[in-house]
């Protein structure tokens, strides 16, 4: 796979599930092969998957969530706990009907990714564990959260909005492409024309006091393939952290991404689609 692969584009096509109420927005790549649920980080948006969602939809059907609190799905003043943000992906997979279900996370979306497939085991078929936030620290959730509800929240123009984007160290590592398809999500216009984050500053704070839930009976109870993979510059899962999550699941295993920050779908969007293929590939020739 060429880094000419990173200019496709993904095409989605954007639709709702009411779920008791809870409006939660979903992206389809159209694709008509094995389901892959992709389950995003916080403050990020379904659009963070646009690459991955382009490159596999000649085999296989790419459904992108925007959990509660994110994105154009609602923001009920509810827990945001793991379990209750995987229960809406539960109301999603019965309402569209989707089995064999490969779920692929990027940190937080990877703990909701372990609370569905534990609770569902019926509808799994494997899972991708980019970067994994469970044994993110103290420390480092206070340095989000300061970051979160210092930044600015209004911008008068889209341009700014992006600007701010752009320049967030975190997105270092994107490629121009990475970031349009991650700003396509990142921002909504308020009806007096300027535009802010589309994500709810008091949904993601509970989100990330949320980080800490011990999942280990959730992860000793999933018995499908797992692939976990690390990014070599990590702040969040520290190799030997990753080597014990590894070692928790029945079938996994650990594979390090190079030079990429926590963010892998952004920094080694190739890479991550890659490793996805023949993940897949392999689920289908087990």
């Amino acid at each position: 796979m060429t880094q000419d692969t990173l200019h496709i584009e993904p095409n989605w096509k954007s639709d709702v599930v009411d779920l008791d109420g809870v409006k939660i927005r979903y992206l389809d790549n159209g694709g008509t092969g094995p389901v892959v649920v992709c389950l995003h980080g916080t403050s990020m948006t379904a659009h963070a998957w646009g690459h991955l969602g382009a490159n596999l939809k000649d085999e296989y059907r790419v459904i992108a969530v925007d959990m509660r609190g994110h994105g154009a799905s609602d923001r009920p003043n509810s827990s945001y706990t793991i379990a209750e943000m995987a229960g809406d992906i539960a109301g999603l997979a019965q309402r569209l009907d989707l089995r064999d279900i490969t779920l692929v996370g990027s940190s937080v979306g990877n703990q909701v990714a372990v609370s569905f497939a534990a609770a569902n085991p019926d509808r799994i078929a494997g899972m991708i564990l980019s970067d994994p936030s469970f044994f993110v620290s103290d420390s480092e959730i206070v340095k989000y959260l300061r970051s979160h509800h210092t930044r600015r929240r209004n911008y008068p123009t889209r341009a700014e909005a992006e600007a701010f984007a752009r320049a967030l160290p975190q997105r270092a590592g994107l490629s121009d492409q990475m970031h349009r398809l991650a700003m396509g999500g990142d921002f909504r216009q308020e009806a007096d024309g300027s535009w802010s984050w589309a994500y709810d500053l008091a949904a993601i704070t509970k989100v990330f006091l949320n980080l800490s839930t011990d999942q280990s009976a959730d992860v000793a109870a999933i018995k499908v393939p797992v692939l976990v993979l690390n990014a070599d510059r990590s702040n969040v899962l520290s190799g030997n952290q990753a080597q014990e999550l590894t070692s928790a699941f029945a079938n996994a295993r650990l594979e390090v991404v190079t030079n990429s920050n926590h963010t892998i779908w952004g920094d080694q969007p190739v890479h991550l689609a890659d490793r996805a293929r023949n993940f897949l590939k392999g689920l289908q020739g087990a």
